[in-house]
C-alpha cells in the first residue's frame, strides 16, 4: 500500500469521524435544546445560547462542504455562496460564545470558552480577508483552523464519548474534571492541525534547502 493511499484512507476515516461526532453533538445537544430540554443556566440566557447554537450548527454542517475539492473545483458559485454562510454562522456562534463566556453556568469554563470564541473569530476574519487579497493558501490554512475551532465547541460537549480517563486516569473532583475537558478539547486539537499546517511544512522545506546546499 503506497503512502498516497494510506493518506487518502486516513483522510476518509478523519471525515467520516468528524461527521459522526457532529451528528452525535447535533442530536444530544442542539435538538435536546431546542426541543424540550432546559438546564438551569441555559434558562438564564436563552437567546445567547440559542444564537450560539443556531450559528454553530450551520458552520458545523457547512464546513465539510468547504473542504470538498470536488466542489471548490467544479462549482465556485456553490463554494463562494456556501462559504458566505460558514462565515455568518461561525461569526455568529463566535460573537454568542463571547458572550456567554462572562456569565456561563460552568464558571471553569469561561476562560476556555473566552479564547475560544476570540481564536474562532480571529481564524474566520483572517480566512475571509486572505481570500478577498487572493491569497489562497493563507486563506485555505485559516479556514482549517477556524474549523478546528468549531469542531472544538462539539468535542467539549462529547465527553461522554471522549472521556479522558485513557489519557489521565480517573479525576475524582468533578469541577477539575470538567476543566481539564474543556481545555484539552478546546485547544489540543488546534495544536495538533498547527503542527500539520505549519511545523512539518517547515521542517520538510529545511530538509530540502539542505539537501539542494549538500
Amino acid at each position: 500500500m503506497s503512502i498516497k493511499t494510506i493518506e487518502t484512507l486516513l483522510s476518509y476515516l478523519t471525515w467520516v469521524l468528524i461527521i459522526f461526532l457532529s451528528i452525535y453533538f447535533f442530536y444530544d445537544n442542539v435538538i435536546a435544546y431546542f426541543y424540550g430540554y432546559r438546564s438551569e443556566g441555559f434558562n438564564k440566557k436563552p437567546i445567547w445560547t440559542s444564537g450560539h447554537m443556531i450559528g454553530g450548527t450551520i458552520s458545523l454542517l457547512l464546513g465539510p462542504f468547504q473542504f470538498w475539492k470536488w466542489l471548490r473545483l467544479r462549482n465556485v458559485a456553490v463554494h463562494r455562496l456556501l462559504g458566505k454562510l460558514y462565515i455568518i454562522g461561525t461569526l455568529t456562534a463566535g460573537l454568542f460564545a463571547f458572550r456567554l463566556s462572562f456569565s456561563s453556568y460552568c464558571v471553569s469554563c469561561r476562560i476556555s470558552l473566552f479564547i475560544l470564541a476570540v481564536l474562532v473569530l480571529f481564524t474566520t476574519a483572517a480566512a475571509w480577508w486572505c481570500i478577498k487579497n487572493r491569497n489562497v493558501e493563507a486563506h485555505r490554512q485559516f479556514m482549517v483552523r477556524s474549523y478546528i475551532c468549531v469542531l472544538a465547541f462539539v468535542l467539549v460537549r462529547v465527553d461522554s464519548i471522549l472521556p479522558l480517563d485513557f489519557l489521565f486516569g480517573t479525576i475524582e473532583d468533578p469541577l477539575f474534571s470538567r476543566t481539564v475537558q474543556e481545555y484539552f478539547f478546546s485547544f489540543v486539537p488546534l495544536i495538533i492541525g498547527e503542527i500539520f499546517l505549519t511545523w512539518l511544512p517547515s521542517l520538510r522545506q529545511t530538509k530540502q534547502r539542505a539537501k539542494k546546499r549538500g
